[in-house]
């Protein structure tokens, strides 16, 4: 890939995982209420990870897993990687946080009940097939795993597969995923568009400065304007509130999400065709954009338990901005330095899968 689109994919990858900790910071027990702006901006940084998140398996699949079996072994390390030790992790901080401060631990955003159950789906991530949203305790942001791991069995079999094996398995699968999983699905094939797009010319310097400072200004636009949550009202309109929370979850902005990722798409294209320029501007930073990057994953999937953790052991003052400035860094900083860990370990859970599942250590072939 492009040194220039890697290095800003990189640092647009970091700072949508800083969005969503400052999302979830935003709470009121949390911050008091001074961060509530942010509460706006969770969904739309999840959808720049999903048109990430596609663009990079459409690379990765062209270019590198060329089989199924080496797909699968890749893309099973990474998900495990970090999800065993973010849901260990949440466990041992959650119960430790319940002890400490045990009404703390009694709302809404910490579910612990079937345990064994709770973390079987977690770590199959099966967590969010059709109506059901199975939250492992209090980590929240697993949802986007339930998503993200359904959308990366269908592209392995639309891709990979032929014939009526092809038409079966992604039968099958579309219709285990259930229709909230399937509403976000446009916006993580428009990354796999976007991808393929990128293969063809690259737009001149004058449409991709267009296309990468007016994506956004449009959703600057499209922000301020409220469109969102009119879009929001609409849909509760169309299905009823109740539905919307019964049956929608996490995928109740879909309707903004369907604006959002179009300008995702057009940003990415923009920084395409400006690759050049952005290497210049982003290589003397490059290695702590690089370390910031690798450390994302952890940093999305821990940040919420450690918040949580952090108000229960401390009782920081919510309405003192420096003492929430000193839980968001203490969050971030911690990690930061536990992501390059988690990192490494990705490379000895693919040797353990392809050396313990028949299939998955089959030597890769040229794809025509």
């Amino acid at each position: 890939m492009n040194r220039g689109l890697s290095l800003y994919l990189d640092l647009l990858r970091f700072a949508a995982a800083l969005v969503v900790v400052v999302t979830h910071l935003a709470y009121a027990e949390l911050s008091g209420g001074m961060l509530q702006y942010w509460r706006l901006l969770g969904n739309d940084a999840v959808m720049v990870f999903f048109v990430l998140s596609g663009f990079v398996i459409a690379h990765v699949a062209h270019e590198k897993e060329t089989t199924l079996g080496a797909y699968a072994a890749s893309r099973l390390a990474r998900l495990w990687s970090v999800a065993v030790p973010a849901l260990a992790i949440t466990i041992l901080i959650d119960q430790w946080g319940r002890s400490l401060d045990p009404a703390a631990y009694a709302q809404w955003w910490y579910q612990g009940s079937d345990p064994v159950w709770r973390a079987l789906r977690a770590l199959t991530f099966t967590n969010e097939l059709w109506f059901s949203s199975i939250r492992p305790f209090s980590n929240g942001p697993w949802w986007s795993l339930g998503y993200e791991a359904v959308y990366y069995a269908i592209f392995a079999a639309a891709f990979y597969l032929t014939g009526w094996k092809r038409i079966a398995v992604t039968g099958a699968l579309v219709l285990l995923a259930g229709p909230k999983i399937l509403l976000l699905a446009p916006i993580w094939w428009l990354g796999v568009w976007t991808w393929k797009r990128t293969r063809c010319a690259a737009l001149t310097a004058d449409k991709a400065a267009l296309a990468f400072f007016g994506s956004i200004a449009l959703y600057g636009w499209f922000r301020w304007s409220g469109a969102p949550d009119m879009l929001k009202l609409i849909t509760a309109w169309l299905i009823g509130p109740d539905n919307v929370v019964n049956y929608l979850g996490f995928s109740d902005e879909f309707m903004a999400s369907w604006f959002i990722g179009p300008f995702v798409a057009l940003n990415f294209l923009g920084a395409h065709g400006l690759a050049s320029s952005l290497e210049k501007w982003l290589e003397p930073l490059r290695r702590p954009i690089s370390f910031a990057a690798q450390s994302t994953f952890a940093l999305y999937l821990l940040h919420y338990p450690m918040l949580r953790f952090a108000h229960a052991a401390t009782g920081y003052d919510v309405k003192n901005p420096l003492h929430v400035l000193a839980a968001f860094l203490g969050v971030v900083g911690i990690c930061l330095a536990i992501g390059p860990l988690i990192e490494r370990s990705k490379r000895g859970w693919k040797a353990v899968l392809t050396a313990g599942i028949p299939g998955l250590a089959q030597p890769p072939r040229q794809r025509a």
